[in-house]
């Protein structure tokens, strides 16, 4: 991917799709962009420094810095993503550590620019409280998850969102992997990996997902949705 593809993708959906033309360029000016292998760190967690961050090409885990140091993995995010705008709107540190769950291409916005720009065009201002409530969203999602109280409806829930299909979308009847362990699947549905085995091995018997290496798949992301919402 190259930097005019990734411009393409991030203006294409998600936060900056909704905002004025004028103000996308502006924003997308200011950036730098970054490959990075799977495993290396995007930000940490307590962090001050404000810097944008906009997932254009593949998977971010996401790990909250409120609960105690063993709490597992949160989220895995999926273009289009933003991240990194607690510092900038709020002022405070980060929530959340980041890292490359896949070979990811981002494009990062130091504050400093950013800041700038929007005391020449205060106005602008309204716009970063879009992702502030798609983050909220998101968080939601997380809680609304865990409190499915099937266990199995559970672990196909946290299955679908950590693959990025945990709503409905265009293509829904085509296969996606979910770019994590059965152990990562079930510490973040709070669950025995025991537990979580046995439960995928029945969802797999059903033609639901496929269990790979340190991976899965989902077969049918419509299929498993029908099987959350009605069992």
């Amino acid at each position: 991917m190259n930097q005019e593809e990734g411009l393409r993708i991030l203006t294409s959906r998600g936060w900056l799709s909704a905002t004025p033309v004028d103000f996308q360029r502006s924003i997308l000016s200011l950036s730098r962009w970054q490959c990075l292998e799977a495993g290396e760190p995007i930000q940490l967690g307590g962090e001050e420094r404000g810097e944008l961050i906009g997932l254009a090409q593949g998977a971010i885990e996401m790990r909250t810095i409120l609960g105690p140091a063993e709490t597992p993995l949160m989220h895995i995010a999926h273009p289009v993503f933003w991240l990194g705008y607690v510092p900038l709107i709020l002022g405070k540190p980060r929530r959340l550590a980041a890292s490359a769950k896949s070979p990811t291409w981002l494009a990062r916005i130091p504050q400093e620019p950013v800041n700038k720009l929007l005391s020449e065009r205060p106005e602008w201002w309204r716009f970063f409280l879009q992702p502030a409530i798609i983050y909220g969203d998101v968080s939601q999602t997380v809680a609304a998850d865990l409190l499915i109280r099937d266990s199995e409806r559970r672990c196909a829930a946290v299955l679908l969102r950590m693959a990025g299909r945990r709503f409905a979308a265009p293509d829904d009847a085509t296969p996606i992997d979910a770019p994590l362990t059965q152990d990562e699947l079930a510490g973040a549905a709070n669950m025995s990996r025991n537990s979580v085995g046995t439960m995928l091995k029945r969802l797999a018997a059903r033609g639901l997902v496929e269990l790979g290496y340190r991976s899965m798949t989902v077969v049918s992301p419509a299929a498993l949705r029908a099987f959350v919402e009605h069992g």
